[in-house]
């Protein structure tokens, strides 16, 4: 009797322990049947190493920014920066010894007398220095809509003022030469109004140049904001709206008129490319080689070559480097809001990260 309850007592402990084996194993079962679980005995697969992205080449001071293949130095010669037209912007406040942020330009007349070359801006625009600063790193030129319109100092106060909109004109106190190379980081403000890179003969006499010209290099020349067909009134034809002149490369070489050897319309030779994105959305690198001898200008965006330009005549003559936002007689003017006056000051100004000037030298 004994016995037989013993031999009860161990069927039930057995029988228990099979139960419970059937449990786990069900749970097993159900843990290998979900999908979004793996078999704890499953070997890990190898993964697969993702290949490294090659980083963009970035721009660095102490070179021109060319992509691979791009750099037209020969293999004798090196770049060196030429440092009266090269800043980086990092010292808070505008270098003047470099750079004039006025457009006045005072010129000693036969008599003694002196009288403003300076250019202030387009009809409805003035140029002024309270428009220009550095913050955080970035040489800034807003672009705002004043309260009531503004006269220049050249204006004549007997007539109503015109000049609604406000911008600036930054040029450089050294000359810009044959043979330099020209880049800039810069993306537009978000306004109606221009943004541009660019270098100009000084506004003096013909007579006291060398060659008598009067000539103009834009390395870019856009707006940030386009306010399509309204153009035409002023155009006569589409070639404003087919630019896109808020998604453009744009780069020119004009020759204008002067007293000394040409009096006829403006020559110019230039061209452009669009980007996918607004100028108002993103930086770019802009760059021009202006050739010995004068005879071709080179364009370059982000480091690669656009197009090869031979200028109307001979670009021999010193220019300025300038930076500049204007509010171009062409616009048309619209609600204060769709010219983007209304965005902040942030969007509002045309922004330069660095600008950066180099020559050729021998090894």
């Amino acid at each position: 009797m004994k016995n037989y309850k013993l031999n009860v007592l161990h069927l039930l402990i057995v029988a228990t322990l099979l139960l419970l084996g059937s449990c786990n194993e069900n749970e097993i079962l159900d843990e290998v049947t979900d999908p979004d679980t793996e078999l704890e005995d499953k070997e890990p697969e190898e993964e697969e190493e993702e290949p490294e992205e090659e980083e963009n080449p970035q721009p660095d001071a102490s070179h021109p920014f060319f992509l691979e293949g791009q750099d037209p130095k020969p293999s004798n010669m090196k770049w060196v920066k030429v440092d009266a037209l090269t800043d980086e912007f990092e010292n808070g406040a505008i270098d003047l010894e470099k750079w004039n942020e006025s457009p006045e330009f005072l010129w000693e007349n036969a008599n003694g007398s002196f009288s403003d070359r300076g250019w202030y801006g387009s009809t409805r625009c003035l140029f002024s220095e309270e428009n220009v600063s550095i913050v955080e790193g970035e040489l800034r030129i807003e672009a705002k809509m004043y309260d009531t319109p503004q006269y220049s100092p050249k204006d004549d106060q007997s007539k109503p003022a015109v000049r609604w909109f406000g911008g600036a004109y930054v040029s450089s106190k050294t000359m810009g030469k044959p043979g330099y190379y020209f880049e800039a980081e810069m993306q537009s403000s978000s306004t109606v109004m221009s943004s541009a890179f660019w270098l100009k003969t000084p506004p003096v006499p013909c007579s006291t140049t060398t060659d008598g010209e009067n000539l103009e290099l834009d390395i870019q020349e856009c707006v940030g904001r386009f306010l399509g067909s309204q153009t035409d009134d002023w155009t006569n034809d589409d070639w404003a709206v087919n630019s896109k002149w808020d998604q453009i490369f744009h780069f020119n070489t004009h020759r204008h008129a002067t007293n000394c050897t040409y009096s006829g319309s403006r020559q110019s030779k230039g061209g452009h490319i669009n980007f996918e994105k607004y100028n108002r959305e993103e930086y770019h690198v802009y760059a021009a080689w202006w050739h010995e001898g004068g005879n071709q200008v080179d364009f370059f965006i982000d480091g690669t070559l656009v197009k090869s330009v031979t200028p109307p005549v001979p670009f021999t003559s010193d220019q300025r480097l300038i930076m500049s936002s204007n509010f171009y007689d062409w616009v048309k003017e619209d609600g204060k809001d769709e010219m983007g006056f209304n965005d902040s000051k942030l969007d509002r100004s045309t922004k330069f990260k660095w600008v950066r000037t180099w020559k050729l030298e021998a090894e």
